[in-house]
Formats: structure tokens, C-alpha cells, sequence
């Protein structure tokens, strides 16, 4: 009897019910900049299915780079001619420098950099998983592979099974009843005719009489058997192939 869990007809169970960690069950999706803004999380390579926060929960706001309208300049220009501004204004390598004089410069390029080393970790993550699961494949396909093979030899063994049961098969069997039935039939004929055949013409003895009644008598259960066996068998009521 095959296997109700290996039964193609089963269908597969359901699947687990979604946890309150998963997305599934959240809120509104962030986009990328809310999710730096409000604690990115990536799971490590080395402790898969384990979140890890890289940023404090508690971070400071940035502060703003200078506006058109406050007219910022670093304090080292405010005294400077307007025919060195100009000059400043021609070299933008001057002017990146200048720049980099506001308060809010560093701030950003800390954040720049945490972002930066963030999307490093996520990508060297991302490499780890392309590794892993190309393992996973190849031991999937391995066990295909292994899978067919088994299927491929067990096909050929059902088949050998089946040759060798098939002389005990119901089929089979009923048929060899059937010709049992046949041939008890010819050989009480054959006892029965026996008895005149051997010209006794009268002079048997009481011994041969009761020997050749006992023979009829003893082949005639062998038919009655059969025919009461096949007889069961015609109405249903053999064990096993009702």
C-alpha cells in the first residue's frame, strides 16, 4: 500500500501561519530612506535567521546644510576681495573645500560613510546567500538525480515482483479453479466408467463394489469442493477480493 505521504493525490499541508515579525503582518512598507533613518537591520552571514542593528536607536538628527537664503561663508572669505572671490568661484576644488567648513559637513560625511560600510555588509550578505543557496542547488540536484535513479530501479523491481506473483494473482487464480473444476469433472467420468469397463459382467465382488464406491464417493467431494469454492468466489465472498 503506498504511502499517504508520499501520495501525489494529498495535497501538501498548509503553510505555517505568518509570525508578527514578518512583513506580511507589519504596517505600511518604508522606502529605503525611512528604513536608514529609523534603525536598518541586516542579518549576518555567519548567524543567518538573526537580526542584527547596526545604528543606535536614538540618533541625532543631522544638521542642515547652508540655504541660498542665509548666505553662509566661511570665515576665512569674508574679509577676501571681490577679485579673490572671483578667482575662488573658477576652482572648484577651492570651492568643495570651502564647503567642507560648514558644522554640518562632517555630520554628513559620517552618515555618508555608515551608509556606505551598511550597503558593503549588506552586499558581502548578499554574496554569502548567492554561495549558499548555489549549494543548495547542487545538492538538490544531486538528490534529483539520486531520486530518478531510485525510481528508475524501483520501476524495474515492481515489474520483476509482478512477473513472479503474477501465477498467484487473482486472476490467475480463479482461472486455475476453473480448470481444476474442468478436469475433477473428467476424472469422475473416468471412475465412474472404470467400473464397466473392467467386464466384470455381473461377477464383482462386494469388495471391488465398495472400493469403486468409495473412489466415486471421494472424487465427488473433490468436485463439490471446487464447485462450492468457485461458487463463493462468483458471489464475492472470498477474503480479500470482495
Amino acid at each position: 500500500m503506498m504511502n499517504p505521504a508520499l501520495n501525489p493525490d494529498t495535497p501538501p499541508p498548509p503553510p505555517p501561519k505568518p509570525s508578527s515579525h514578518e512583513p506580511s503582518r507589519g504596517g505600511t512598507p518604508q522606502t529605503p530612506s525611512q528604513q536608514f533613518a529609523a534603525q536598518p537591520y541586516y542579518q549576518d552571514s555567519n548567524k543567518r535567521g538573526q537580526d542584527v542593528v547596526p545604528q543606535s536607536k536614538h540618533q541625532s538628527p543631522l544638521p542642515k546644510p547652508p540655504t541660498v537664503e542665509e548666505g553662509w561663508l566661511p570665515d576665512t572669505v569674508k574679509e577676501k576681495s571681490t577679485a579673490d572671490l572671483q578667482s575662488i568661484l573658477k576652482d572648484p576644488a577651492l570651492i568643495s573645500a570651502l564647503s567642507s567648513q560648514h558644522p554640518s559637513y562632517n555630520a554628513h560625511q559620517q552618515n555618508l560613510q555608515t551608509l556606505l560600510k551598511y550597503n558593503q555588509d549588506l552586499a558581502a550578505h548578499v554574496l554569502d546567500l548567492q554561495s549558499h543557496l548555489s549549494e543548495l542547488r547542487g545538492s538538490t540536484e544531486t538528490l534529483l538525480l539520486t531520486h530518478q535513479s531510485l525510481e528508475v530501479s524501483w520501476r524495474k523491481k515492481q515489474s520483476e515482483m509482478d512477473a513472479a506473483l503474477a501465477p498467484w494473482s487473482p486472476k490467475a487464480l480463479y482461472q486455475r479453479l476453473a480448470a481444476g473444476i474442468s478436469e475433477q469433472e473428467a476424472v469422475c467420468q473416468a471412475v465412474e466408467e472404470s467400473f464397466l469397463e473392467e467386464g466384470h459382467h455381473g461377477r464383482a465382488t462386494e469388495k471391488e463394489v465398495a472400493d469403486w464406491v468409495r473412489r466415486v464417493r471421494a472424487e465427488s467431494a473433490k468436485l463439490a469442493a471446487r464447485r462450492e469454492a468457485k461458487a463463493r468466489w462468483d458471489e464475492g465472498r472470498v477474503g480479500g477480493w470482495r
